[in-house]
């Protein structure tokens, strides 16, 4: 083990095996050193030691069993988001590691600690960490290649790079096949990166597996974020019944206990269910409920404004309409919100009958459908392009009609094509 100990710190300090071996010994020793395959004598340990400025003589390299469940304890209290807790066992971690160099629970402290950072801090994590864990993975255990997988999807959630976190959270998984573990957390982390790609069916399989888990462990908080994607999931597959069912559902059982800022997404989701179902009535009450809860979220805000104007529109309440407009519009200037800056000005025109303007046709074309492609917005994009479509196929330009309708309809094949 003391092998595994050189040739980690050996590449936390950037040194080669040149480096390390120069005056001590042979490239070729070191290297079996490393490997574990010859035991070195004091002396040469001592010499390594004193090069990477780490003890290696007399040193405690037992697996504790003790350590290492006070270790996953810590990982579960990142899961739970008991943040209090998260630093007692993080203390309670450190002193026992300084006493006990096992490589095995030295490298889960090294993953447990980015988890730290990424739950507990709210930061990302540095450059220099990732390479220090990606250093350790080659020669890590399965269970440590799980958590490190596990912990770098969530680290590419949170920088929004969906497609490379949901590469980690399927490796996770595959890894998590072959251990006597099951975390459900995991599953939401899968089902979570599959509806920010539109991939509902499989965000609903992933969903539901991790439903079940949080049902079984009473983890409250959790089952509340999942039935929450799994009915989005159904609103995104225009299955609205559905999607109606769940978010009921979810005042139901949770009115207790749901934060403000959780019944206003419920609320804001079910008015859109019931615009879709044109239920304009059932829409505005609850598009006025969300609107009534204050929220720092501007995205969220100006959501449920440019869903009150539409409605209202659809209503014939054109007084309210253009109030909600214009609030949407200035919210949208402040926030720098291209998506909806653009939103709103096709409800504009679609309001005032401009849409087959040759100046809106243009800003259709060239601004506004490629800003969809490029932020994402995937439902909009093929809504978007059918329009433009059906504007074209009125214009008897039926070869650019055709192909804005081929687009429309491939961009599920092409958006996950992406992810490959």
């Amino acid at each position: 083990m003391k092998g595994s100990l050189i040739k980690q710190h050996r590449k936390f300090n950037n040194m080669t095996l040149e480096d390390l071996a120069t005056g001590i010994c042979s490239v070729s020793y070191l290297s079996k050193i490393e490997h574990n395959t010859i035991n070195a004598s004091e002396e040469i340990y001592r010499l390594l030691g004193e090069r990477l400025n780490i003890k290696l003589n007399d040193i405690n390299q037992d697996f504790d069993e003790k350590i290492y469940q006070d270790l996953l304890e810590w990982h579960e209290a990142a899961q739970l988001r008991d943040l209090s807790l998260m630093d007692d066992l993080k203390r309670k971690c450190e002193l026992a590691l300084e006493d006990n160099h096992n490589v095995e629970l030295v490298h889960l402290y090294k993953i447990f600690q980015a988890r730290h950072i990424l739950t507990k801090e709210d930061q990302l994590l540095s450059k220099s960490l990732l390479k220090e864990l990606a250093d350790i993975f080659p020669d890590s255990t399965l269970e440590f290649q799980f958590f490190y997988h596990k912990t770098l999807g969530i680290n590419h959630l949170m920088r929004d790079e969906v497609k490379e976190g949901l590469h980690h959270f399927l490796q996770a998984n595959k890894r998590m096949e072959k251990l006597p573990i099951s975390e459900f957390e995991n599953f939401f982390h899968l089902s979570l990166a599959y509806l920010k790609t539109r991939s509902s069916i499989e965000s609903i399989y992933y969903g539901e597996k991790a439903i079940e888990g949080y049902k079984n462990n009473l983890n409250y908080s959790r089952l509340v974020d999942t039935f929450m994607i799994v009915a989005l999931n159904y609103r995104y597959l225009n299955i609205h019944s559905v999607a109606e069912e769940y978010f009921l559902k979810l005042l139901k059982f949770a009115k207790y206990h749901l934060p403000q800022l959780e019944k206003r997404r419920i609320f804001h989701n079910l008015g859109y269910i019931y615009v879709n179902q044109e239920k304009y009535q059932e829409a505005l009450h609850y598009l006025q409920k969300a609107q009534d809860i204050e929220t720092s979220e501007k995205y969220f805000e100006i959501s449920t404004l440019y869903l009150l104007a539409s409605t209202n529109y659809y209503c014939n309440d054109m007084n309210a309409t253009w109030d909600y407009i214009r609030l949407g519009e200035q919210e949208a200037i402040d926030s720098h919100s291209i998506f909806f800056k653009h939103k709103f000005s096709v409800l504009r025109h679609t309001i005032n009958n401009t849409t087959h303007n040759d100046e809106f046709i243009d800003q259709l074309e060239n601004e506004i459908i490629p800003s969809m492609r490029e932020l994402n917005e995937y439902e909009d994009y093929k809504t978007y392009l059918e329009m433009l479509g059906n504007i074209f196929y009125q214009k008897r330009l039926y070869k650019k009609s055709a192909m804005c309708f081929k687009e429309a309809n491939n961009f599920r094949f092409t958006q996950k094509k992406d992810l490959l």
